[in-house]
């Protein structure tokens, strides 16, 4: 049974971070836990390949880059998300931020739920046992402060729990961005190091939080084309355990309702394309993205709605 569980374990660190590949692998995966921290919030991130850090402007931005509050256009901005994971994992989250003068606040949670996963014997056989659930939660705060519009920073700190099986761990995390804005607002700079923290114990072992850094910028096209505007992000993101990555991600809106979006992934184990949709109807914004993975993971769908007020 011991065996079997710290199969379990391993297999839960490995598989929820979608971080699986066989080509060339990092000499440090596989050290960190509290992987599900590394999966972005929000359908128009996923559709755009997750470069979100410099185009984020709602309430997600809790999640993404605390500075960009400084970028919501209302003074209240409420976001629900779900998404169908991959391998029957779902995932939902929540986020609230509101202005106050020349300051940002915001509260946010998520919860992965990871359902019926076979539970074995140290033999081989061809029924479990049993089955279980696998639990990965997260509770924050953000804070922004916005001297100019040219300028912002911010930071989130993070409450966060992880259970599979019999075993759990808890932590605290935290996470520190930058924004500056050029042109208006139409190019934009930004930069973040995310999920800081000690070590979590889980069982007997101690594992690093998935910390990573992230530099962004994005562009949005000054001149309309057909009705709509073109808006361009790239991110060069480093997490520890793992290589470099380029994420890419363009969208149209058109006459200031209607959104298309896509993305492409370099240097990531298991994402390359994502593609979406996005419909704004007065305050409300509903969003939608597919992601595909490699390696039979299966698809991802995830579904997001935002109002702000």
């Amino acid at each position: 049974m011991r065996r079997n569980l710290n199969w379990a374990i391993s297999l839960a660190v490995v598989f929820l971070s979608a971080d699986i590949s066989f080509a060339e692998i990092h000499p440090l995966a596989g050290t960190t836990a509290l992987s599900f921290l590394k999966i972005g919030a929000g359908a128009r991130m996923a559709a755009m390949a997750e470069a979100g850090i410099a185009i984020v402007d709602d309430a997600t931005a809790c999640y993404w880059n605390p500075a960009r509050l400084s970028q919501m256009e209302q003074k209240h901005s409420v976001y629900f998300l779900h998404s169908a994971w991959i391998a029957e994992t779902t995932i939902d989250e929540a986020y609230y931020a509101a202005k106050i003068g020349k300051h940002r606040v915001g509260i946010g949670g998520r919860l992965l739920s990871a359902g019926d996963i076979p539970l074995r014997e140290d033999a081989p056989s061809l029924e479990p046992i049993d089955y279980y659930n696998a639990y990965d939660f997260f509770a924050g705060l953000s804070y922004a402060f916005v001297p100019s519009t040219f300028l912002s920073f911010g930071a989130s700190y993070r409450r966060i729990y992880e259970k599979i099986y019999l075993n759990s761990g808890y932590g605290h995390s935290l996470q520190a961005g930058l924004n500056f804005n050029f042109f208006d607002g139409d190019l934009t700079l930004a930069g973040t190091a995310d999920n800081i923290g000690p070590r979590v114990q889980m069982e007997h072992f101690l594992f690093k939080q998935p910390t990573t850094f992230k530099i962004g910028s994005s562009w949005r096209i000054p001149w309309t084309m057909f009705d709509g505007r073109w808006l361009a992000s790239i991110d060069m993101v480093k997490p520890i355990d793992n290589h470099w990555q380029i994420r890419s991600g363009s969208e149209y809106l058109w006459k200031g309702q209607l959104a298309l979006r896509m993305g492409y992934k370099i240097g990531h184990d298991s994402e390359t394309y994502a593609v979406g949709l996005g419909y704004l109807w007065r305050s409300y914004d509903l969003d939608y993205a597919f992601v595909p993975n490699s390696y039979d993971l299966g698809n991802s769908h995830r579904f997001s709605l935002g109002i702000g007020f």
